[in-house]
């Protein structure tokens, strides 16, 4: 990868971090802000090749730590689980060939699922820690589970704005996909 992209992806990242931390919240789905940072590290992890992901991750941390009020080991834990997904993803591609598009879809919307709930419980763990406690019930009916919904519903339209950028270098390199 040339210098120049890894500029053009870090730059972006950033502007990932600087959205996410001041703008998201206004605009609720389902009663909570999505996490669209969390979002397009998912679609990432299914769509490219894991170092990027694997570069982003840990900067998207501690990012998030430095800009959102929180702590830098707590956002790094919380996105975690994206860079074990990535591996794993890459590791059975590999082993299985091309997979039918709607399939890599449905698993990008499922790990944004995951990752979003692995996410809420990271920063309830943290708050339940440092503060007096946490509502569990409440907090699992209404940020979780709107939380989760509301990036999984976000995560299969972006899923198509990183997946249809990158499709023409992957289509030079591996025979078309068939969908369903």
């Amino acid at each position: 990868m040339s210098l120049l992209r890894w500029v053009f992806l870090l730059t972006g990242l950033f502007v990932l971090i600087v959205f996410q931390t001041s703008a998201s919240p206004s605009f609720p789905i389902f009663g909570v802000g999505p996490q669209l940072l969390l979002i397009v590290l998912c679609c990432w992890a299914m769509v490219r090749p894991p170092i990027e992901t694997l570069v982003m991750i840990p900067l998207a941390g501690i990012g998030l730590g430095l800009l959102a009020f929180q702590g830098m080991a707590e956002s790094v834990a919380a996105l975690a689980p994206i860079g074990l997904a990535a591996l794993t993803w890459r590791a059975w591609r590999d082993a299985r060939g091309l997979l039918p598009l709607a399939l890599e879809w449905a698993l990008t919307i499922a790990l944004v699922g995951i990752a979003s709930i692995l996410h809420f419980t990271v920063h309830a763990i943290a708050v339940e820690l440092t503060t007096n406690g946490v509502n569990w019930l409440a907090a699992l009916r209404t940020v979780m589970l709107g939380g989760a919904l509301g990036n999984m519903l976000l995560g299969a339209i972006v899923y198509w704005f990183v997946r249809i950028p990158t499709s023409t270098e992957s289509s030079a390199s591996a025979p078309s996909r068939t969908v369903w």
